[in-house]
């Protein structure tokens, strides 16, 4: 297997995230396409009933559910830089949680919705941070020389899955640690770089997406990163993001370009656990707005 090239790599460094994730009770899916069309988004796991949520000039990107489904969590530069930020689904109001002149990303909650895991380089360096839900409370939980970002909860609420690379421009490996940031533990150990990686909500599988020969393809494994199998691999296409369903059946995931839609604009799609793909949606601002999203 080949290298996943610098240029590839440095993209992925600037936009590891959730693109896009069911809601708790399974009725919608919060995304956001990667690159220029990065509003938030909510759509039916069917494809109908699609609508912008969260609409801003800058880039607004990785919508995370709260447990109780009446939030999303997200990233936003609004500010001039990465921080994190809670819409009120019902509302439309967002609220700012981390207000600081370092970069906060890629928030997730915890299973019981107080606490919130993520990535800032307050430090001088990814790593993995604490905070309650309201923002405060910060503390730290990675301490290393590795660049750590894209932490994700499992859904019992004991382990944190990350991913890990020696520098922004090398590949990256999966790890977990306990919530308390001890007993580190290498889930993937490949040439290729993993990324954009989940938990199944049962908490046994994983999935992600690793650069295989230049091809974006969709993995899933064992949480303990055994019997890895490829689910999508399609080449000449970028797949990003994927999320389970709450039943575990179904994995959503965003592609570059869509088969069948306006050439050059993303597409969501969802797969079943043999692979099967099945297209949910192509609609962004800039098929309803034109290239002006203000």
């Amino acid at each position: 297997m080949k290298q996943i090239p610098l240029a590839v790599t440095f993209t992925i460094s600037l936009f590891v995230a959730s693109a896009q994730i069911w809601s708790p009770d399974g009725s919608k899916i919060a995304f956001f396409y990667i690159h220029s069309i990065e509003d938030l988004y909510l759509v039916n796991p069917d494809g109908s009933n699609f609508q912008i949520v969260e609409k801003h000039p800058d880039r607004d990107f990785a919508p995370v559910w709260s447990p109780n489904g009446k939030s999303l969590l997200f990233t936003s530069v609004r500010d001039g830089h990465h921080e994190l930020y809670e819409l009120n689904i019902k509302g439309g109001k967002s609220t700012r949680l981390t207000q600081t002149e370092f970069d906060s990303e890629d928030g997730y909650y915890s299973p019981d919705g107080k606490q919130i895991v993520f990535t800032s380089n307050r430090s001088g360096n990814n790593e993995i941070y604490l905070m309650d839900e309201s923002g405060k409370d910060v503390r730290q939980i990675t301490q290393t020389k590795a660049v750590e970002t894209t932490a994700k909860w499992s859904p019992d609420g004991s382990k944190i899955l990350f991913r890990s690379a020696i520098a922004a421009d090398t590949p990256a490996d999966l790890y977990t640690i306990d919530a308390d940031g001890t007993n580190r533990r290498q889930i993937t150990n490949t040439p290729s770089s993993e990324f954009h990686q989940s938990w199944s909500w049962s908490g046994a599988r994983i999935c992600y997406i690793s650069v295989v020969d230049g091809t974006f393809e969709l993995h899933i494994a064992n949480a303990d990163g055994s019997d890895d199998e490829v689910l999508v691999r399609k080449e000449g296409y970028q797949a990003f993001y994927p999320n389970w369903s709450p039943d575990d059946k179904w994995i959503a995931f965003t592609r570059d370009v869509s088969d069948g839609s306006a050439e050059g604009y993303p597409a969501l799609y969802k797969a079943d656990l043999a692979g099967n793909e099945v297209l949910i949606s192509n609609k962004n601002s800039f098929h309803l707005y034109g290239k002006d999203k203000n």
